[in-house]
């Protein structure tokens, strides 16, 4: 009997649900514990099987990077979505981010942890049009916080456009570091109430950049 060939439609779906399994696999049990093994115990494919979505490890890590990035996008584009003041506006989008590190801590650590090709090492290959994309949809959470920082930065006469990016590493640095501590489990082992220093830090870090 001859193989039924799927559709490009059939074919998206089935590498959806392998998705959505990585990715429960991802958020429950981390990164080190994510296989094609196992990923093929949860969907009932075998390894081999499963290769024929998803040609190689790379292109996997690559379909979840995307993915937890629109999530992002998701999370802070909707919590500015109703709101015209732009400290209002990096007040939520610091809270939000906050939000998705700590109720997320295994998509944050292969997002912002892990050592893994970027966009420019897959020119020339295969993955080179898929790295492409998602490197877009990484690209527009950036660009949704530094448009907000411009108004930011507009509304303050003290601060300089110029000096924008800085100020956005200066205070991506402080917010991961203090991430870092807290999904470790070393805030917590420091401090009595992490939750509270980690609201005073980002107020803190918000302070610094909004007329008093």
């Amino acid at each position: 009997m001859s193989k039924t060939t799927r559709s490009e439609k059939e074919i998206e779906k089935v590498k959806s649900g392998i998705l959505e399994e990585a990715l429960i696999i991802l958020k429950d049990e981390g990164f080190d514990n994510l296989s094609m093994y196992k990923l093929g115990k949860r969907t009932g494919m075998t390894a081999a099987n499963l290769y024929n979505y998803f040609k190689n490890k790379d292109q996997l890590i690559i379909a979840i990077h995307k993915k937890t990035f629109e999530l992002l996008y998701t999370m802070l584009s909707g919590a500015v979505k109703k709101e015209g003041n732009p400290a209002a506006k990096m007040k939520k989008i610091i809270k939000t981010y906050l939000k998705f590190a700590t109720d997320y801590p295994n998509y944050y650590d292969v997002m912002f942890n892990r050592r893994v090709p970027q966009v420019t090492d897959y020119n020339g290959t295969p993955e080179e049009p898929i790295s492409r994309d998602e490197y877009q949809s990484s690209l527009r959470n950036l660009n949704l916080v530094m448009d907000i920082g411009k108004e930011v930065l507009a509304s303050n006469s003290d601060l300089k456009d110029a000096d924008l990016e800085f100020y956005f590493i200066k205070t991506f640095s402080e917010l991961h570091g203090m991430i870092s501590l807290y999904n470790s489990g070393l805030l917590k082992a420091i401090v009595k109430n992490p939750d509270r220093v980690m609201a005073r830090i980002a107020d803190d870090s918000l302070a610094t950049y909004l007329k008093k």
